[in-house]
């Protein structure tokens, strides 16, 4: 069965112009021009990727993927003119798969649309199990209640700890420096000396019961940084 993409953007021409590509590749596609009526069709029907645009009326693009996080964990890759650095941070942060800024060559999307769909088969297919729940093996994160629990049992976190933990959550598969955690969860520029984060990851350990040489939940990537490995 082809899968079903969903494109969601204010510029009726660009809508009209990628329907009639994607469809020609084999995909089946609902599109629709704000983003309230987008949160309506996530709501009722299965997609399997959405193509989101992040300049719309009443309700942009960043304020929609967080409404869709609460429900769903369906790719979207942000296709928008907004490039700055700034705005593909707090995307990704977010919770997208991808940024793309216009304009873009079509066969790259194509590329990145297949990448993301042979990637995340199963989170592709339905909604998550519970509204808003983000899950690492036996942790449950609850983004709207900003809240933690380890097999049921709640897990007091600092704020900045949480951070890193929903940041990497949402993200499985990703490797964040150091830096761009930094940047990202403090929201300030990062100094090379600083150990801040190298502190807050063991204390986020040891309140997981993680370690480094078996790690369950976060894995350290030698000389890079850190990652939620993605679940088979």
């Amino acid at each position: 069965m082809c899968a079903r993409i969903l494109i969601v953007d204010d510029d009726r021409t660009i809508v009209d112009f990628l329907s009639i590509f994607l469809e020609r590749e084999g995909y089946s596609i609902t599109s629709c021009y704000d983003g309230v009526t987008a949160l309506d069709h996530i709501r009722t029907e299965a997609f399997q990727l959405i193509l989101l645009d992040i300049m719309m009326p009443a309700m942009n693009g960043f304020d929609l993927i967080s409404r869709i996080r609460e429900i769903s964990q369906v790719p979207v890759i942000f296709l928008t003119a907004k490039d700055q650095q700034e705005d593909k941070i707090r995307g990704f942060i977010a919770g997208c798969d991808d940024y793309v800024t216009k304009p873009f060559d079509l066969t790259e999307l194509s590329l990145r649309i297949s990448a993301i769909l042979k990637r995340r088969p199963a989170a592709a297919e339905q909604p998550a199990a519970a509204p808003g729940e983000l899950q690492i093996k036996d942790i449950t994160l609850l983004p709207e209640e900003h809240a933690v629990s380890k097999n049921g049992v709640e897990i007091n976190m600092t704020p900045k700890e949480y951070g890193i933990l929903l940041l990497l959550a949402r993200n499985k598969g990703r490797v964040f420096t150091s830096r761009d955690i930094y940047e990202l969860v403090w929201e300030d520029a990062y100094l090379e000396s600083d150990n801040t984060v190298l502190t807050h990851i063991r204390n986020l350990r040891e309140k997981l019961g993680d370690t480094v040489k078996n790690s369950k939940y976060i894995r350290t990537v030698w000389g890079v940084g850190y990652k939620v490995d993605k679940e088979v």
